[in-house]
């Protein structure tokens, strides 16, 4: 699992990094900010993930996605959240209304 997290973890600071982020670690997580805006990223499940931050970003293989979107929709969470499903083809983000968006240059 630990293989997988660290893959996970480095994919996610890539796809923050062509959004145009800059991107820190913060132990487990990783931070992205852009303007006014800091993103906490996360590997860890919605049970797992730290309630800190206005706008967390959950990156998880992308048969995983809908579960974990599920349960963020089913929970009371602090924060605004994204989904971002990677599988090797790429990545799509799904939000909390708005279904799954295809990620730029994607799908």
């Amino acid at each position: 699992m630990a293989a997988a997290t660290t893959r996970l973890a480095a994919r996610a600071a890539s796809i923050f990094r062509d959004l145009g982020y800059e991107v820190e670690e913060h132990g487990e997580e990783l931070r992205a900010t852009r303007k006014w805006r800091t993103v906490h990223v996360t590997t860890q499940s919605p049970s797992e993930a730290p309630d800190v931050g206005r706008l967390r970003c959950f990156v998880v293989e992308r048969e995983r996605a809908r579960a974990v979107r599920d349960r963020l929709r089913a929970g009371e969470f602090p924060y605004d959240w994204a989904v971002v499903a990677v599988n090797d083809d790429g990545y799509d983000v799904l939000h909390p209304d708005a279904g799954t968006l295809a990620a730029p240059g994607e799908g």
